[in-house]
């Protein structure tokens, strides 16, 4: 019994703990159930992943090796129109796909037309 121990402490001790951490780009779609679709050690790479390949923004996010999330969004402006910081922080459980986001116009603080 106490050689089973030993032996179990061995392979947990052989796991290499200097394991690089990697970053992860998810589907950001509920359907998708957090699907990740890419996975690097290099940030620059998951970076480039996403604006590659989704370049108007959010249908994937960012998952830092800290669990922290960013999204790109190509053309995020600020309240002026002038130009903010293309990734900022992304929140996957309040996100909605297009298909379930409000149509521009149509929220109770839109201007009604006469």
């Amino acid at each position: 019994m106490a050689n089973d121990t030993k032996a179990n402490d061995a392979k947990v001790s052989d796991a290499k703990p200097d394991t690089p951490q990697r970053f992860k780009v998810i589907s950001s779609f509920p359907t998708d159930l957090g699907r990740v679709l890419f996975s690097s050690i290099s940030e620059k790479r998951a970076r480039a992943f996403i604006v590659n390949r989704f370049p108007r923004g959010e249908e994937a996010y960012l998952e830092l090796p800290d669990g922290t999330t960013e999204a790109y969004q190509n053309e995020r402006t600020g309240p002026r129109g002038e130009d903010v910081e293309l990734w900022a922080p992304f929140d996957p459980e309040s996100w909605k796909p297009p298909a379930q986001q409000e149509p521009p116009g149509e929220s109770a603080w839109a201007d009604i037309g006469g």
